[in-house]
């Protein structure tokens, strides 16, 4: 039998599922939808008896039209009979892995948008969104490109319908680099859509952690694209199960308190405290932080080793360069560590504000901005260190360098607003010479105005249009245009009549130009209304609705509610209500004067009312007089709810007073440790400095001792050296006279006088000149000389003293006296020289002697 003529209608509902024919699979898939939308609610029996794993199976199917109809009933059964416990266990069994690679890359449309729309039910109704997006992301790998494309599409279905206050991007942002770099055009596309969705929530702290790592053409792109969602508000569009019940119980809630105000005065009294309660809480919910989901980044460390160094250089080009090497560390940072301590590089940027180069000061501007937005309230504990520089040098006038230094200002009033000096600075720079300093800090104030959620205190009111008020009496017209739109701002806030009393001297051309900028350009996002009493603008205002949430009373009382809707004193000076039942008892003017409250003195209003009214009267009056009261009720709730709101921002100042001396308690101690430090290191240079000296006073002394000994061993050279010339030349001179000895033996006579008297002085000489005794008389001996006479030894050669004797007396003949008297004289005077130069000699070697000896005694110091 052919599958055309079976019959599968008796087969039942969990045969079909598992069927091998996908037409009766398909028809399984839809009865199974009709049943979950037929159902009576999510413990119905077709939930509680279907398995979960066969919707596994259902949208895996292999044929694409049964898989279509599969998703239908897939999300037929997340909206009819989706509970928290079912989501869980699907997720626990893979589906959404299993939608991500056969749902979300279909070419069919149903398919695709079903099997995002089965992911959005499961967001909704899970109370861990996060866990499902974590299981889309390794999709996001994977190596086919319709898949991944289609993984980012569901993405960007995900953040436009519940943003990033319910799924948190900290998962995602990592793979967005990744996603732009991939090959595919499709990929690309879809990761620019849904960096636009994430931009969206979280602002310029997208840019700083994704524009580092792409291409300049893509930051171009991106850039352009961010610039159109600018300004547009950003809402969930799509609400949790989770948010919708909470909405549920709230109209619950409203309606139950209609109920009470349906009932008299005192409930209408209830509901307006408790609408008045439920607007104070929705103006206390905290604002989406989009640093919430980005890590904080530790930056010190990525500062240039030698940073100190070159920031105190005398060169402004090393300074300008090592702030150019910072700035890009900390612009890559939007959330920082903040156990680190920053004071000291805040101390050097507060330094530079100082600095004559004015790219230096917009630099140093640059670095403590980005260190304001990326410690945020952490930072008001440095922020006095780079107040009072940074607005003394608001005096600038160059675009860049203004824009940089109130860039800065801005950050820090959006971290701590008035607190923690920042309006006191700003009214010190109004009073300042420059007259840009006065423009620059008066327009601080007014973005300051303009920005902030709480209206500023009468302390700082005062404050504010001390200097406002001195500022519109100055010469130069920017000036007092500055202060203009200062004040008219405020008055924006805190309406005229609070700022009458400053602007009684003013003239009235500047008065007039103050309320036409209040009236027609100040912006501002709060309003001090009513809380504080502002103006009869306020008051009217809010008696208005309260009297017209009674039943209008007769024709005469109308004058007086008209007066109670008007003045303020007329409506505190409602009754009690036990005062109305006093006038009922028609006590009449003894009963107001006994039972009236000493709140103030009698009204205008008081002393026009009849004494006594009739009893009717008293009835038609009663509907305005509980009307004023109530009134009157909700202005002190009101001025109550103002009070506790100061005391949050008192008990806020005072949790940030004790952080901040905290912190300077730390510091002080770490600067005590520091200077410890410091003096130990001083003491050991000393110790190692003074060892150093004596290290170097030895070796000096030891450098003088071994020239000392050079020098004398250069004079025992010298000496060594004359007393050798000196013997070289008694040796030649004994030579010499030798030799004339032997030829005036030859001339003479032997044992004449003459010849005896000439020996014997030769003999004489020789031996007076004669160091070395011993040497000259062996030379003698040898010679064949003796030293007691004259006479010549038998060794001597005849002929040679014969020869010798004729050569001298041929050359002296015939003047035989006169020769031997000459010789005698030579002899003479070269003895004496011979003499000086030797007792020179010996006392030379005397006095060695004694310094050899003296140094023996006396050690050397050669420590």
């Amino acid at each position: 039998m052919d599958d055309k003529d079976e019959d599968y209608s008796s087969l039942s509902l969990d045969e079909k599922l598992v069927h091998k024919v996908w037409k009766v699979r398909l028809q399984a898939y839809d009865e199974l939808a009709a049943a979950f939308e037929k159902s009576r609610n999510e413990n119905d029996p077709v939930f509680t008896n279907f398995l979960l794993d066969n919707l596994k199976k259902i949208i895996l199917d292999s044929n694409v039209v049964a898989q279509e109809a599969g998703y239908n009933a897939f999300v037929k059964f997340l909206i009819y009979g989706g509970t928290v416990s079912n989501v869980n266990k699907l997720k626990s069994l893979g589906i959404v892995g299993s939608i991500c690679e056969k749902g979300l890359l279909s070419t069919r449309k149903n398919t695709k948008e079903w099997s995002n729309e089965s992911l959005l039910l499961m967001l909704e109704i899970t109370n861990d969104p996060n866990s499902i997006v974590e299981d889309i992301l390794p999709y996001l790998t994977n190596r086919l490109p319709k898949l991944v494309t289609g993984c980012v599409s569901g993405l960007v279905s995900i953040y436009e319908n519940f943003g990033c206050k319910i799924i948190s991007p900290k998962p995602v942002i990592p793979c967005l680099s990744k996603l732009f770099a991939h090959a595919d055009k499709n990929v690309r596309n879809e990761t620019t859509k849904l960096t636009i969705e994430l931009y969206k929530w979280m602002g310029d702290a997208l840019t700083n952690v994704l524009f580092p790592d792409l291409k300049p053409v893509q930051q171009k792109d991106l850039t352009a694209a961010f610039e159109k969602e600018k300004g547009n508000a950003t809402e969930q569009k799509r609400l949790t199960r989770k948010q919708k019940e909470e909405i549920e119980r709230q109209k619950e809630l409203e309606a139950a308190a209609a109920a009470a105000a349906a009932a008299g005065p005192t409930g209408g009294e209830d509901v307006e405290m408790t609408d008045a309660s439920g607007a104070a809480q929705d103006g206390d919910a905290p604002a989406f932080d989009p640093l919430e989901f980005v890590d904080p980044v530790e930056v010190l460390s990525k500062f240039p080793s030698d940073f100190d160094t070159r920031i105190s250089s005398s060169l402004w080009k090393d300074r300008k360069a090592v702030l150019e090497e910072v700035v890009p560390v900390l612009e890559k940072s939007p959330k920082l560590v903040t156990h680190d301590d920053y004071l000291p590089v805040l101390r050097v940027f507060a330094k530079c504000m100082k600095d004559a180069n004015i790219q230096v000061v917009q630099l140093a501007a640059n670095c403590i901005e980005f260190i304001a937005k990326g410690l945020g309230r952490e930072f008001a504990k440095y922020q006095t260190v780079v107040l009072a520089p940074v607005v003394e040098r608001l005096k600038e006038k160059k675009p860049s360098v203004a824009t940089a230094l109130d860039n800065v200002l801005d950050a820090i009033f959006n971290i701590s607003g008035f607190h923690g000096g920042v309006l006191d600075e700003a009214v010190n720079g109004m009073k300042l010479k420059t007259p840009q300093n006065k423009i620059a800090s008066a327009n601080f104030v007014k973005r300051c105005l303009s920005n902030t959620k709480v209206p500023p205190k009468t302390a700082e009111i005062d404050l504010i249009m001390e200097g406002g008020v001195k500022l519109l009496s100055e010469s130069q017209e920017p000036v007092r245009q500055a202060a203009t739109e200062m004040i008219g701002t405020l008055m924006k806030i805190t309406g005229p009549r609070e700022l009458n009393s400053f602007l009684e001297k003013v003239d009235e051309n500047r008065k007039s130009k103050i309320n036409d900028y209040y009236e027609k350009k100040a912006v501002v996002k709060a309003s001090m209304g009513s809380s504080r009493g502002g103006g009869a603008t306020g008051a009217a205002g809010t008696a208005a609705p309260a009297s017209s949430s009674f039943a209008k009373p007769a024709a005469k009382p109308q004058p007086r509610a008209s007066t109670a809707a008007t003045t303020i004193p007329a409506k505190r000076s409602a009754s009690s209500p036990v005062k109305r039942d006093d006038i009922k008892t028609g006590r009449g003017m003894t009963a107001r004067s006994l039972t009236k409250p000493n709140l103030r003195p009698p009204s205008a209003s008081d002393s026009q009312s009849p004494p006594q009214l009739p009893a009717s009267s008293n009835a038609a009056q009663q509907p305005p007089q509980s009307a004023s009261s109530f009134e009157e009720v909700t202005l002190l709730k009101q001025q109550i709810a103002g009070l506790q709101e100061d005391k949050k921002n008192l008990q806020h100042q005072q949790e940030l007073n004790l952080k901040s001396i905290h912190s300077l308690e730390e510091a002080n101690k770490l600067y005590q440790d520091k200077i410890e430090s410091l003096k130990r290191e001083l003491d050991n240079e000393k110790r190692n400095a003074l060892i150093t000296a004596n290290h170097k006073d030895t070796h000096i002394n030891n450098l003088k001792l071994e020239l000392e000994k050079a020098n004398y061993k250069i004079k025992d050279l010298e000496q060594e050296k004359e007393i050798t010339r000196l013997h070289q030349s008694n040796l030649a001179y004994e030579r010499g006279n030798m030799g004339s000895s032997h030829s005036r033996s030859s001339f003479y006579k032997p044992g004449t006088a003459t010849s005896k008297f000439m020996s014997s002085d030769i003999s004489t000489g020789v031996k007076r000149l004669s160091i070395g005794s011993e040497e000259n008389q062996s030379y003698g001996n040898g010679n064949g000389y003796t030293s007691g006479n004259g006479t010549s030894n038998s060794n001597s050669n005849p002929s040679t003293i014969v020869n010798a004797n004729s050569f001298r007396s041929s050359m002296n003949y015939g003047t035989p006296s006169v020769v031997p008297t000459n010789s005698r004289e030579s002899m003479d005077v070269d003895n004496g020289a011979d003499w000086k130069r030797a007792a020179e000699v010996t006392m030379q070697l005397k006095a060695r002697i004694e310094r050899m000896k003296a140094r023996t005694r006396a050690p050397l110091n050669i420590e």
